[in-house]
């Protein structure tokens, strides 16, 4: 089948993914093992990552149906497991979040390269907000590793073009995203069920386009492209930037869409490995904000990261989540039962060592 794309006659040369099908001709399908180790609830490893995480991305969508990204947090443990269900914490300001419409959390560990995701439906309880759990996952740790987000803060390699007009436009917002190695992404599929997805590069990975549009490159991690399945659905994204050494964030809020144009893709190449697609961001809305959430959580504070010694291991992480998950047929059950052999943990952790190291870009 011959690849599925549209030339967007009002922009010159950008060529846009349109379909599903189109997306997975360019960055492949959804692998049935990847795609398991996300189980419905808060087990016992999610519960202990929990406990040591000072500070998440929340993804939700306010009263206006615009996409928000915010920090929040601030002190290990300050999102507490009520039950395998449920989780609470303190919003860090008053918000006008529309809870018919889902949420999601990208959780940090400081030190850790991977990141726990938990996506379901919000609740407020006064200043709090409860998330009924729907799904909760690993994230790999490439865009950490990619991002040397732990490591001190590096100095940008190239300034950011600015869009000739509106938010992207601003000399403060520019500065602050030229020396950016890491973003969160928050998006929702057409039944508003949530995601946050972690994006890392070196800094000045992001680009802005001709057209004043903020581009994030696709780099291996998961292949799960949650965020490109839902913005394909609903385009309405926000992305929230980390700096780090800074207490400050820069949220951007829009409408996104994906795009192969060649030249913009070869301008995204590190190590000599060019991306195979671009997320563009249309940005409607632009923040800089001085975040007390990153403040109090010392994210770059060596004393605070956490020595893997008092985390779970990731293979046992992954493997008990494949065994929990509740995929049927054949080849989920087959999964299944390879999961639970004893050498499974051991050559998956071999596996897992060897991509990490030899398939970030």
């Amino acid at each position: 089948m011959k690849l599925q794309v549209i030339i967007n006659k009002r922009r010159v040369g950008v060529v846009e993914l349109k379909t599903i099908e189109a997306l997975e001709q360019v960055v492949g399908g959804r692998p049935l093992g990847v795609m398991m180790k996300s189980i419905d609830t808060l087990d016992v490893h999610c519960a202990r990552l929990l406990a040591r995480s000072p500070l998440a991305v929340l993804g939700f969508a306010d009263a206006d149906g615009r996409a928000r990204a915010w920090p929040v947090g601030g002190t290990p443990g300050f999102a507490r497991v009520i039950d395998g269900a449920h989780l609470r914490f303190t919003l860090p300001e008053p918000a006008a979040i529309d809870v018919r419409i889902g949420c999601s959390l990208l959780f940090f560990v400081p030190g850790l390269g991977e990141t726990l995701r938990v996506n379901g439906r919000p609740s407020l309880d006064g200043a709090e907000l409860v998330v009924t759990v729907e799904e909760a996952f690993m994230h790999c740790a490439k865009a950490i590793l990619r991002s040397s987000l732990w490591e001190p803060p590096a100095r940008a390699s190239l300034p950011l073009l600015a869009a000739p007009s509106g938010p992207l436009s601003d000399a403060e917002v520019l500065s602050f995203l030229s020396h950016v190695p890491f973003v969160t992404l928050t998006s929702w599929d057409a039944k508003g069920a949530a995601d946050a997805s972690p994006k890392g590069d070196p800094p000045g990975f992001l680009r802005i386009d001709a057209q004043g549009r903020l581009a994030v490159a696709d780099r291996p991690g998961n292949r799960r492209t949650d965020t490109f399945h839902n913005l394909l659905e609903q385009p309405r994204v926000a992305l929230l930037a980390l700096r780090p050494g800074d207490d400050r964030v820069v949220e951007l809020s829009g409408r996104a869409s994906l795009t192969i144009e060649p030249t913009l893709l070869a301008s995204m190449a590190v190590e000599n490995k060019t991306p195979k697609l671009s997320m563009l961001l249309e940005v409607e809305s632009a923040r800089i904000v001085k975040s007390a959430a990153v403040r109090d959580a010392e994210l770059w504070s060596a004393s605070r990261h956490v020595p893997r010694s008092e985390l779970p291991k990731m293979t046992d992480v992954f493997v008990d989540h494949v065994k929990q998950n509740k995929q049927k047929g054949l080849a989920a059950s087959t999964l299944r039962a390879l999961a639970s052999k004893t050498v499974m943990g051991s050559v998956m952790g071999w596996a897992l060592e060897q991509d990490y190291e030899k398939n970030r870009y």
